[in-house]
């Protein structure tokens, strides 16, 4: 199979390009090449601008691809622009969008067919894209398949937060700080460990004609949010001593630092991945969080010796204010 990934050198799409090219595909990934990411010998890298028209269609002149999945399309003018230029000339388009589509929860567990009423513009721009894929499907442009994630990484990825940016969280537990977290810690989320994800897209690819114009939301472990920070602390020898204070204290203390915060993970998250393991029934979470954590740990080789080194003053400052207020 001949597969164009758009991306291929991010969180997910780095994992999927090595297993489709494990798998035998040929695959050509569409990138900028300001990641210095490695790719597997044998995949074609088109260094490409997928903000430039002129690129993408460069890349459907040269080949017709069995499958196309793009990882970078953030607007429905990007939407636009995919259905007119993959039109005809691919045999199943995946869009890569998020759970952060459906907006604050109605009922648990979140099934696709739940109300989307994103509460921010990244949602609700990716709820506009899905609009346009979904029309092109239902109208036979584009035979397009739509993939929520929610809160996936890698091994290379930042340590888990409810703060964006934050590296700080190891520091922190390896000298008996505590964390910080938002309420009281009870709401659950997920994470989803790109491997795994991997697998959910690679399966899908084998389904062309009963996945097009279908929504499938695709998520890791479920956990709460105190859970989380059990596991990374765990999977760094230590314990976890954690901190509450409401969302909208957090949000207030770091306005540059909490727009997932601000965006979903003030909510309760809890998501069905029922129709995902219907299609692709080898599709399951089999790395846990702490177990990825793990990963990180030995993938960035941080030593015991650097556990008093802190990586930002300045946030570990700012953070240590916040508890303070509360005591």
């Amino acid at each position: 199979m001949t597969v164009l990934i758009i991306g291929g050198t991010g969180e997910i799409s780095t994992s999927l390009t090595y297993r489709l090219h494990g798998e035998g595909h040929d695959v050509s990934v569409l990138n900028r090449g300001e990641r210095p990411v490695a790719v597997p010998a044998g995949v074609r890298k088109l260094r490409r601008d997928r903000e430039n028209r002129a690129d993408l269609e460069a890349s459907v002149s040269e080949r017709y691809y069995d499958a196309v999945i793009d990882f970078v399309c953030w607007t429905p003018d990007h939407a636009q622009t995919d259905t007119e230029v993959f039109s005809g000339r691919c045999g199943h388009f995946i869009y890569i969008s998020t759970v952060w589509v459906y907006g604050a929860p109605q009922r648990f567990p979140v099934t696709e067919d739940h109300p989307c009423h994103p509460v921010e513009d990244y949602g609700r721009n990716k709820l506009g894209a899905e609009q346009v894929f979904m029309n092109a499907a239902t109208g036979g442009r584009l035979p397009a398949t739509v993939v929520r994630f929610h809160a996936t990484y890698n091994d290379y990825s930042p340590w888990p937060s409810i703060l964006a940016n934050d590296p700080t969280v190891p520091y922190r537990l390896r000298t008996g700080k505590p964390l910080l977290v938002h309420d009281r810690g009870v709401l659950p989320t997920h994470f989803l460990h790109a491997d795994d994800a991997a697998v959910a897209l690679s399966g899908l690819l084998r389904h062309p004609e009963t996945t097009r114009a279908e929504a499938y939301n695709v998520v890791g472990e479920s956990l709460t949010w105190n859970g989380v920070f059990h596991s990374v602390a765990r999977a760094l020898g230590t314990d976890a001593r954690l901190v509450y204070r409401p969302a909208e204290s957090i949000i207030d203390a770091f306005p540059e630092r909490t727009w997932p915060l601000n965006g979903v993970h003030q909510y309760a998250m809890s998501f069905s991945n029922a129709r995902i393991q219907s299609v692709v029934t080898d599709f399951a979470v089999t790395i846990s969080t702490e177990e990825g954590c793990r990963r990180r740990l030995e993938a960035s080789r941080l030593p015991d010796d650097s556990a008093d080194e802190d990586p930002d003053p300045e946030l570990t400052a700012r953070i240590d204010a916040l508890i303070r207020q509360g005591r």
